[in-house]
């Protein structure tokens, strides 16, 4: 029997960046992109402003659907300071469309004026999609207005390695960077304070279960619901169990309840072998690694950070 065996190479993130002055502009940078996206039926997704969504779509002719037209929400407000998150969430929703509809073609806009990030965030974000978002079928463009502030220059010019010249022309990038290098001089920001936690414990490894109990508690009082209680109650226990296991076997635990959300800290005494962990999709075959992973996948934020003191986790859930 004749056994026939082919090597398909994947198809790969490609992440460009353009700049432009005002709408007119805008316009004649992404609709290039958008109705030669179209016309090889490669679904077009926008993350955009509502105007922003229908100048291209009236431009190009391209109704709003799932067959090629996509409009992905901006992230809410409480992401403003967590870029990874976003990352995270972007990231989901494109490896959904991918599953689906293969190779996909990604406009993002980036405005200060109304744009859903801080700055910091904003550089935090673009190294984080560089991780979260590789190896997907995706060729993202981010279209950045002028004039482009100092933070949004670096994450213009380093989390690029692709930028588009005057003419469309795809250029490599000499300025990039890898996201590791980017973070050493940007580094991730803690988020807000909180004030006095509502509940606080140090633990162990043996003391998990006690730890899965105090947080199950917690979002019962916030009336989370049981599905997405059980949720968040695994991933803390994820977040937690990597803590001990990587930190010098103990960790702090703190928790706030603030109206219909749940806010858990957990610290540790160890450090980050490199930033922004559980961002890219574990391998199925690897046992170990996958903690953070599954619990950005399970909560509404989770933000990792780390000082002199050590790691720092904040997960977030709100009821549904």
């Amino acid at each position: 029997m004749k056994v026939e065996t082919r090597t398909v190479l994947p198809r790969r993130f490609a992440h460009r960046a353009a700049t432009y002055r005002d709408p007119t502009d805008l316009l004649a940078v992404a609709l290039p992109i958008v109705e030669h996206a179209l016309r090889r039926d490669a679904p077009v997704v926008l993350i955009a402003s509502p105007d922003t969504e229908r100048l291209i779509a009236e431009a190009s002719g391209a109704a709003r659907t799932t067959g090629g037209f996509v409009c992905l929400p901006a992230p809410p407000d409480g992401l403003r300071r967590c870029g990874q998150t976003v990352a995270a969430r972007r990231a989901a929703q494109l490896r959904e469309l991918t599953d689906r509809a293969g190779p996909i073609v990604v406009l993002v806009e980036h405005d200060l004026r109304h744009g859903p990030l801080d700055e910091v965030a904003w550089v935090e974000a673009e190294a984080a999609t560089n991780i979260a978002v590789a190896g997907m079928p995706v060729t993202m463009t981010c279209l950045y207005r002028k004039p482009v502030s100092a933070a949004l220059v670096t994450a213009l010019r380093r989390s690029h390695p692709q930028l588009l010249g005057p003419d469309g022309a795809v250029l490599d990038n000499p300025e990039h960077r890898e996201p590791a290098e980017v973070l050493a001089d940007h580094p991730v920001a803690a988020l807000p304070v909180l004030g006095p936690p509502d509940r606080e414990f140090t633990f162990t490894p043996w003391q998990l279960t006690d730890l899965r109990t105090a947080v199950a508690e917690i979002a019962f009082e916030a009336a989370m619901g049981r599905e997405r209680a059980e949720d968040f109650v695994l991933a803390v226990n994820e977040v937690a169990t990597n803590a001990v296991e990587h930190g010098y076997g103990t960790g702090l635990w703190q928790a706030w309840t603030r109206g219909h959300r749940v806010v858990c800290e957990v610290h540790d005494g160890g450090s980050l072998a490199r930033p922004l962990p559980g961002l890219k999709l574990p391998h199925p075959a690897r046992s170990r690694g996958r903690g953070i992973w599954i619990a950005r996948q399970l909560c509404d934020l989770l933000h990792v950070w780390s000082d002199p003191d050590g790691t720092h986790v904040r997960i977030e859930s709100a009821r549904s």
